[in-house]
């Protein structure tokens, strides 16, 4: 703690009056130390940079040439396995035209002889293996031809829906639907199974699901289009209800597009339907007309343009078959899923699904309404943000209304099911200022007509 520069005095090194011996000069000689030390590992650093950059060069320098060292090796191996890879495949396309060829001579053959139970197993020895394309030969051409024209006419003299649907898909199948008989057949089929007369029988054929008579037609011509807008604004009521469930009501439906659905299936339950109820309501006194905002301009619609009764009118004119009043049939909106829109289309409504979206206000049945606003409220959205709505032909026949608040759900369907009514109109509109909502307790009486997408906008 003391040196021996003022003898006979002990003073800290602090106070110490000799040059260079105090805290100043101290520090001095420790700050020309630091920036020896800073330069000394400044330049260690770059010397440690610049052996990193080599040794990352040889490692990029090594790497690439065991790469293309791997994609030699890579070649040579494939050019040594592939021809004893593809040898069994060479030998197996090399049998498969033998039998090709095999299957055409037979087929050729029995068409000489006559042999038409032959013919139609190779036929369907041909259909399996896709024989039947534009090269096929032309005696197996000539073949399909043939029992396809066998085959249509026999069904046409059976007028009998089933055999005609039946040639109808074979002949498809034989890429035989230029033979003379094919057009007559479908004109045979439209008429034995009632099918509208805009229906296109031939694009069922082709675009079948299954078993099932089914086609989805896109309608793009833009006045078609328009008039479809026209029928959503026209219906659509700004008013909210708790089916909402806190999501804002929409100023207005944007149209994106239109499809028309052609079943035979469920076309044949519904008109078959429609007239057993047409017989049950013919001369009855009771019978009362219920006009909806589908099809008959309602107080607060929008003037100016084409009215809803012409829109309805035309819709189902187009469609191919007039709505009928004394059944009470009119349009109606569903509102549902993309993929619940796509099987119902295909397989019908499913009462027992009843519930799930809509409630069972009234009973356990088929939900449908007059204003599409009401039916957006079930529309779910995909991943576009894009709904589905379904435009319904439906058979409202004699009809049980209930204006009151508090329903009564098993009361509705008995009296649909068990007495005699055919569907229940629930008044919300008149009883809460809301909607008006149909419900019907038979698939039969509902026909998916068109599917709508659309936008909320």
């Amino acid at each position: 703690s003391t040196c021996g520069t003022i003898p006979q005095r002990k003073t800290s090194c602090q106070n110490c009056p000799a040059t260079g011996r105090g805290r100043a000069g101290m520090l001095g000689k420790l700050g020309a130390s630091i920036v020896g030390s800073s330069s000394k590992a400044a330049a260690i650093m770059k010397s440690v940079d610049k052996a990193a950059f080599e040794a990352v060069s040889q490692l990029d320098k090594a790497a690439n040439e065991a790469s293309a060292k791997v994609a030699s090796l890579a070649k040579e191996a494939d050019a040594q396995l592939n021809p004893i890879l593809n040898a069994p495949l060479d030998a197996a396309m090399s049998a498969y035209g033998k039998a090709k060829d095999q299957v055409y001579s037979d087929v050729a053959d029995a068409m000489q002889r006559s042999d038409n139970r032959t013919l139609n197993s190779l036929l369907d020895n041909c259909i399996a293996n896709s024989m039947l394309g534009p090269a096929a030969p032309t005696a197996v051409r000539n073949a399909a031809n043939q029992m396809a024209e066998k085959q249509l006419r026999d069904a046409i003299d059976s007028g009998e829906p089933k055999r005609l649907k039946g040639a109808l898909v074979a002949a498809r199948r034989l890429n035989a639907t230029n033979v003379e008989s094919y057009e007559e057949a479908i004109e045979k089929y439209r008429e034995v199974a009632k099918l509208p007369r805009g229906w296109d029988v031939s694009q069922m054929v082709l675009k079948r699901e299954g078993d099932k008579m089914v086609a989805k037609l896109e309608l793009a011509d833009p006045a078609v289009k328009a008039r479809f807008q026209r029928l959503l604004d026209l219906t659509h009521r700004k008013v909210y209800t708790r089916d909402r469930r806190g999501e804002d009501v929409p100023d207005r439906l944007e149209l994106l597009t239109v499809s028309g659905v052609a079943n035979a299936e469920l076309w044949g339950s519904y008109m078959t339907q429609r007239e057993r109820i047409r017989q049950e309501l013919e001369g009855a006194s009771d019978f009362q007309y219920y006009p909806v905002a589908t099809g008959t301009t309602m107080e607060g619609t929008s003037s100016g343009g084409e009215p809803v009764e012409r829109i309805a009118m035309a819709l189902a004119e187009d469609f191919g078959e007039p709505l009928l009043e004394s059944v009470n049939e009119c349009f109606l909106f569903h509102g549902t899923s993309g993929a619940a829109a796509e099987s119902i289309k295909t397989h019908d409504f499913r009462i027992n699904l009843a519930g799930s979206n809509a409630g069972t206000l009234y009973g356990r049945g088929i939900y449908l309404a007059e204003n599409c606003s009401k039916s957006d409220e079930y529309a779910a959205p995909n991943s576009k943000g894009e709904r589905h709505l379904l435009i319904c032909r439906c058979i409202m026949g004699r009809v049980f209304y209930t204006d009151q608040k508090e329903t009564d759900p098993r009361a509705c369907e008995d009296a649909c099911l068990k007495d005699k009514y055919h569907s229940v109109l629930g008044d919300r509109k008149k009883c809460r200022g809301t909607f008006r909502e149909i419900i019907v307790f038979d698939e039969d009486q509902v026909y998916p007509n068109y599917i709508l997408t659309y936008r909320r906008a």
